[in-house]
């Protein structure tokens, strides 16, 4: 039913001129960006674009790579973490229904993508990195389990994580800070 409309849809735009304009238009654009070694990001503060040299917009991510200590990886781990997810959901029956956890992984799962926002409000433009997780393999999983751990516990929304690594190091100073007076 929704494949027929969706034909019917793409079947009424075909002899639409406007549509046809439209795309015309978008597809000029795309070969002007690329013979030009351009590419459109978004800004961050506004809801406008920038169009931006790819050459210049490669350094920025170097250099946000650099400055945050993120390492590249010789694989990519999607994989093994989506098998590793599946085997923990089999163990977990009771938190779980079965028949959601099906609806509880996605199908296809690819790395998460990093995408560059400009700061066009700031000296030398630096960048702020948007990461889509939509299709990580924990994506699902984990937006059921907030929900689900929200329901038991109100907690306010006081502490912001701008870098995992940072969370990471403030996590472990907690930690042994607490063993620390208990052994005392």
């Amino acid at each position: 039913m929704a494949a027929k409309k969706i034909k019917q849809i793409k079947e009424s735009n075909r002899h639409n001129t406007i549509h046809k304009r439209y795309q015309y238009n978008i597809n000029q654009i795309k070969k002007i960006l690329q013979h030009n070694n351009l590419t459109i990001a978004k800004a961050d503060k506004s809801k406008a674009i920038v169009i931006i040299d790819k050459t210049t917009l490669g350094p920025k991510m170097d250099t946000f790579i650099q400055e945050n200590n993120i390492m590249k990886l010789n694989k990519d781990p999607t994989d093994s973490y989506h098998r590793q997810i599946q085997q923990t959901m089999q163990k977990c029956r009771n938190l779980i229904d079965k028949n959601k956890q099906k609806y509880m992984l996605n199908i296809k799962p690819t790395a998460p993508k990093i995408n560059a926002y400009i700061k066009t409000h700031k000296d030398n433009k630096p960048i702020r990195p948007v990461i889509d997780n939509t299709q990580a393999p924990s994506y699902k999983i984990a937006k059921f389990l907030d929900h689900r751990i929200q329901e038991y516990v109100n907690l306010p929304n006081s502490y912001k994580v701008h870098n995992s690594y940072k969370i990471a190091q403030e996590l472990q100073k907690i930690y042994t800070a607490k063993i620390t007076k208990w052994s005392g």
